[in-house]
């Protein structure tokens, strides 16, 4: 939700359905796979994947959600806690971009159990009331310079 509503914010407007395999008359059969989220900008239409965990994205679905991507008209946008550099040089190749924000976020109802786990186990999370700015500003920025928006 966290994510949703910063991108709304910065403009990023997102279509009403989520988990989707279809999008402007065109439906993903290859898999049951979908896309977290579909947003908009300045007439581009981007397919959201969105990884909160702690492990990378499999190699094999981030292949397969670039290729869903693809498939449907949509430029690929991950926003994941972190990623190697050669899945993020991947989905610039595909013509996407990969949204990095380095700690995994808990809702704020769970920060008892955020500071024990982190306190714990050393981990990079936290529970934010909104997402950093400058996380949606490189966002911003790289759709902007890719596609002459103001």
């Amino acid at each position: 939700m966290l994510l949703d509503s910063a991108l709304a914010r910065a403009g990023f407007m997102p279509a009403p359905e989520k988990n989707v395999s279809e999008w402007n008359g065109v439906k993903w059969t290859e898999t049951k796979h979908n896309l977290d989220r579909i947003v908009t900008k300045d007439g581009i239409s981007y397919g959201v994947e969105i990884k909160n965990t702690q492990n990378y994205i499999p190699r094999g679905e981030l292949r397969l959600k670039i290729e869903l991507c693809h498939h449907l008209g949509l430029r690929p946008l991950f926003i994941m806690r972190f990623a190697p550099k050669s899945y993020i040089e991947e989905v610039r190749r595909a013509g996407g971009f990969t949204l990095l924000f380095e700690h995994q976020m808990y809702p704020l109802s769970h920060i008892k159990l955020m500071r024990e786990v982190r306190s714990t186990l050393n981990l990079k999370i936290d529970c934010p009331s909104d997402v950093q700015s400058g996380h949606i500003q490189r966002l911003l920025n790289w759709h902007n310079k890719k596609y002459g928006a103001k």
